[in-house]
């Protein structure tokens, strides 16, 4: 079993690593910033992945389902 004075030393620093951390956190909530600080993003600045693709065509379905007397087969189509 550990010495009851490192035990007590480690409760002291977890302590007080947390209530200076809770200060941290609220003092940063609590601060206003001014909007004009933050980032502004250009047109060209948004990553490929999140820019709209083409949309779907409506009068093809994505997927459907061709039912045979045997077995049930899934039918998808990709453009």
């Amino acid at each position: 079993m550990p010495h009851p004075c490192l035990l007590m030393k480690v409760r002291l620093f977890v302590s007080g690593s947390a209530a200076l951390l809770a200060v941290w956190l609220t003092a940063t909530f609590l601060q206003d910033v001014p909007v004009d600080t933050y980032t502004t993003f250009g047109r060209g600045s948004v990553p490929l992945s999140a820019k709209a693709g083409k949309p779907a065509a409506k009068d093809k379905p994505v997927a459907a389902v061709d039912k045979r007397e045997d077995e049930i087969v899934p039918v998808v189509a990709i453009d």
